[in-house]
């Protein structure tokens, strides 16, 4: 399991005894500020628990959610407009405005972890706006995987989002992208 620092001195200890648990092994330190009480620790467990309050996004929440096969090489998160810049070379981060970070938050269960992304209308949208920073092929597979899913997309509800963007490319995207696959 994880800790982060402040949940361990929540629970009492004192930077002494954290130090004492490291030294006989039975807390381990995992970066600066995050422990596991096993040696070998996931990427994934180290982020979600350090980066608690980041949505996950882009290639990251497309492939937790299954719209791509490959799993990427970093996490993509998004914060808030004026976070802290995440130093982490597995990290790439996305600056938000405040509104718009937590507009279609979800949870997305993956392999006993629960993440915070965002809903499949909202990542729709982030995938449609990132278009030209996105990987060729990645944005292909997850316009496709999107494809299969428009069913069960709820129009409603991303016609409601994209009202709270300021960007006329993103109904040309989807429209051009998405839609056009029916005739």
């Amino acid at each position: 399991m994880i800790y982060r620092h402040k949940d361990l001195k929540n629970q009492g200890l004192s930077n002494y005894q954290i130090k004492k648990k490291v030294e006989k092994k039975e807390l381990f330190m995992i970066q600066k500020g995050v422990y596991s009480d096993t040696h070998e620790s996931e990427n994934l467990d180290i982020i979600l628990s350090k980066h608690s309050d980041c949505v996950m996004t882009l290639d990251s929440a497309l492939y937790y959610y299954g719209l791509i096969k490959k799993e990427p090489k970093y996490f993509y998160l998004a914060t808030k407009q004026k976070a802290r810049k995440i130093n982490n070379d597995l990290v790439k981060q996305t600056f938000m405005t405040d509104s718009l970070l937590f507009l279609g938050n979800n949870k997305i269960k993956y392999n006993g972890h629960v993440i915070l992304s965002f809903d499949l209308e909202r990542l729709l949208i982030e995938v449609v706006r990132n278009k030209p920073k996105m990987d060729y092929d990645i944005y292909q597979e997850s316009i496709r995987s999107f494809y299969k899913l428009k069913k069960i997309l709820n129009i409603k509800k991303l016609n409601d989002y994209v009202s709270k963007f300021n960007d006329k490319k993103i109904i040309e995207r989807i429209n051009n992208d998405l839609l056009k696959k029916e005739s």
